[in-house]
């Protein structure tokens, strides 16, 4: 089937959900642990109303490249936020939550991002050295015998580095949670081939869809470190390891700007040349998708249209995720709406907790729509008493829900429900879209 239309909109996998980045916004969709889809969106500048550096050729690969790589790990720990609001915190979450006015969460995600900068550095820089070093010295390589030899040592620390990253994706597959995301990623594809094929944006019509897709991220990845390869084999060779380790890092914005420029050239083409290079990049992908299941589809078509909706109209309002936010934080918002009063304050906040004084000193962490409605009473906005009889009487009916959970529970015994999965084999796409502008971005 031949593409009819193309879109600037591209995106990405995130924690059981998708996010979708359009010319103007970008939403986020996750399905939550009650079974719900929830969607967080946001209005950002076109590239064309950008910094002039962000449209120059070669400059604009580097911006490009660091901002979406900030954007992408935001957002996916923006998801997996999500998940830590729907639960209960823990004593350990709200002693840290008292003792040093942080969220446990945050910090952990941090540190999950230090550790996974500081892990591709060592398996993508280091390793690949420390192996090329060892062979050099096994088979008594002369590095400085020759041009010829220097090039060759650059081009095998490549390839190692080409085959430690492939090893490394299948080996992610066969985690559970990743092999989610793939999912997710594989739903991302296919509903933006649906729209690009001119079909109706539904469960149905994009499930025929190809979960490969030649704008993807990982063709992307895979040309930037061929490209490397070429520029790092152009350095010489110093039998200093962090000598080489400090060039190869600092010609990193170089890599990424030559490898936006290559991509966008290769998007004018549709020849047998450009297929055979986007070849191994799409080949690639059947590592980083699977077949999605059709709540997954869901989440990827709630994301695109919610983008697409935004693209068309600036006037829509914005969404919010409903996570938890730090209670002394929020505390001191409301006293400052309240114009410094405390004690009306955390009369506001009991209202619509439904939660005694005493108690109020014990919570840690409030929903941020809480806090929204905490706001709107301190300003005016909403009635204290309407909002207390709300709060109450949604308390009184969650007690009553839990209670009637736990009868059924001890009424019925467990049972197996263990399911097992198996993912379908995608087919390549036929045809490509024609070269997006300089105002559009994929994922």
């Amino acid at each position: 089937m031949a593409r009819k239309r193309c879109t600037s909109i591209g995106g990405q996998a995130v924690i059981e959900g998708v996010m979708m980045r359009g010319t103007r916004s970008m939403a986020t969709a996750v399905r939550d642990e009650k079974g719900n889809i929830v969607v967080e969106s946001k209005y950002i500048k076109p590239t064309k109303d950008k910094n002039f550096l962000f449209r120059t050729p070669f400059l604009r690969g580097i911006f490009n490249f660091v901002g979406t790589m900030f954007m992408g790990v935001g957002t996916l720990l923006r998801s997996g936020e999500v998940f830590d609001g729907e639960t209960q915190p823990s004593k350990v979450e709200k002693w840290f939550a008292k003792t040093f006015k942080v969220d446990v969460f945050s910090v952990v995600m941090a540190f999950a991002v230090v550790v996974g900068v500081a892990l591709s550095l060592l398996l993508f820089y280091f390793l690949p050295q420390l192996a090329v070093t060892g062979i050099a010295a096994l088979f008594k390589i002369d590095t400085d015998a020759n041009i010829g030899v220097q090039i060759g040592m650059n081009l095998l620390e490549g390839a190692i580095r080409m085959l430690i990253f492939v090893a490394y994706i299948a080996a992610t597959a066969l985690m559970k949670d990743v092999r989610r995301t793939y999912m997710y990623h594989g739903a991302e594809h296919k509903t933006i081939s649906c729209y690009e094929h001119g079909l109706e944006l539904t469960v149905e019509n994009a499930r025929t869809m190809s979960t490969i897709h030649d704008r993807c991220g990982t063709t992307f990845m895979f040309l930037t470190m061929v490209i490397s390869v070429l520029v790092f084999s152009l350095t010489g060779w110093s039998d200093q390891l962090w000598l080489r380790l400090l060039l190869r890092l600092a010609l990193i914005p170089i890599v990424a700007g030559i490898s936006y420029e290559a991509l966008k050239f290769l998007a004018k083409f549709d020849n047998k040349f450009v297929r055979v290079i986007k070849a191994p990049g799409l080949a690639l992908q059947k590592l980083t998708t699977r077949q999605p299941s059709d709540d997954m589809l869901e989440v990827a078509i709630a994301a695109f249209k919610t983008v697409q909706a935004m693209d068309e109209d600036p006037n829509l309002p914005e969404l919010r995720f409903d996570t938890k936010l730090l209670a002394h934080k929020v505390q001191k918002q409301v006293v400052e709406a309240c114009g410094g009063d405390e004690a009306k304050a955390k009369e506001i906040m009991c209202a619509v907790l439904a939660v005694s004084p005493e108690e109020l000193e014990h919570v840690s962490h409030i929903k941020h729509s809480k806090a929204e409605l905490m706001l709107m009473i301190a300003k005016g906005e909403a009635d204290l008493e309407a909002e207390r009889e709300k709060a109450l009487a949604a308390k009184a009916e969650a007690e009553r829900q839990s209670s009637a959970s736990k009868t059924v529970e001890e009424a019925e015994p467990p049972q197996d429900d263990s399911q097992h999965t198996r993912d379908e084999e995608s087919e390549p796409p036929q045809d490509e879209c024609d070269e997006k502008t300089d105002g559009e971005e994929g994922e």
